[in-house]
């Protein structure tokens, strides 16, 4: 099974037992991502190898080369995959582990050391917590997750804070379109119907925006309440004609697929999250959007608010998945 754009023949068909290979940032102080990737796997086959960044600080004197800094950072990873071991140990069946199941990373910037465990590894899929503070060896996902998805045309999941999941993995997708613009990313669509056919698992079609602008909708354009109205009557034909596209992507699956169509709007995005019901076994799908280098992602927009509130584990498609 594989989440990448351009996807081997054959990886997408639903009797694909191709395991789903899984770069899991983890720490002592972050298991968040190492659970999520134990939850997927009740789902799917995964080989998960489990990362972290390499330690920043060489207190020695002298500068970080040579004999002695050689050694040091050989004892820190060995240190760190004793340790990962440990947490594997308690969360996967040996199966499920990498060849090389721990890795401690070693670059200038986290997301070039994700990056380049990503491809050495032959990564589907990379799994970080959602913490906005980065406890020392962790990976903070807000600093990574522009790069890594725009450079690396990988798919990004991004583990709810303080996750409730579902003990059966998987039991529904739900792509999600984001704010008022949100019918003009489209990216990953057909993967989501797709990983929904492959589990067998409904798919829910959400456009989701809140009823009054903030300062999290730097894109809207819309001021008025008949202009709301409008929004909201064209969204309606959107998800009619996205569900076509889910229909036609699933096509090959045995059994019919089961497709759900809502609208989520409230006042403010808290509201509009859970004026929808959200199950635990919930993965939300949407699409990454590229801006500009002033402004990111996950600092600012629909993302970091939909990610702030959102109880469900979320999968940001890259743009390449259009």
């Amino acid at each position: 099974m594989s989440l990448m754009p351009n996807p081997p023949q054959g990886s997408w068909t639903v009797d694909s037992d191709s395991p789903l290979r899984i770069i899991a940032g983890w720490s002592d102080k972050d298991t968040e991502a190492l659970q999520l990737a134990c939850w997927i796997g009740r789902s799917v086959p995964i080989t998960v190898q489990v990362v972290a960044p390499s330690p920043a600080t060489w207190k020695a004197l002298g500068p970080p080369s040579g004999k002695k800094f050689r050694k040091w950072l050989q004892r820190e990873s060995d240190e760190y995959s004793n340790r990962a071991r440990s947490a594997l140990k308690s969360q996967l069946g040996k199966e499920q582990w990498a060849d090389e199941p721990a890795r401690m990373a070693a670059s200038s910037s986290d997301s070039s050391s994700l990056i380049e465990v990503a491809r050495d590894f032959g990564a589907d899929v990379v799994v970080l917590g959602s913490r906005s503070a980065r406890p020392k060896g962790t990976f903070l996902v807000s600093t990574v997750a522009d790069s890594l998805l725009d450079a690396n045309s990988l798919p990004l999941v991004v583990a709810p804070r303080h996750p409730k999941l579902s003990k059966k993995g998987i039991t529904r997708i739900t792509y999600v379109y984001l704010g008022y613009d949100g019918f003009d990313y489209p990216a990953g669509l057909h993967q989501a119907a797709r990983i929904a056919a492959r589990l067998g698992v409904p798919i829910r079609l959400l456009a989701m925006s809140p009823d009054n602008l903030s300062g999290a909708d730097f894109d809207a354009n819309i001021n008025t309440p008949s202009d709301f109205a409008e929004w909201y009557e064209a969204a309606l034909g959107h998800l009619d004609v996205a569900r076509d596209t889910v229909f036609e992507a699933a096509s090959q699956a045995p059994g019919a697929t089961v497709v759900e169509v809502d609208v989520a709007v409230d006042h403010g995005w808290k509201r509009a999250m859970h004026s929808v019901k959200w199950k635990k076994g919930d993965l939300a799908c949407f699409a990454f959007r590229r801006q500009s280098q002033f402004k990111r992602v996950f600092f600012s927009g629909p993302t970091s608010e939909f990610l702030r509130h959102c109880p469900a584990p979320s999968l940001i498609f890259p743009p390449s998945t259009a």
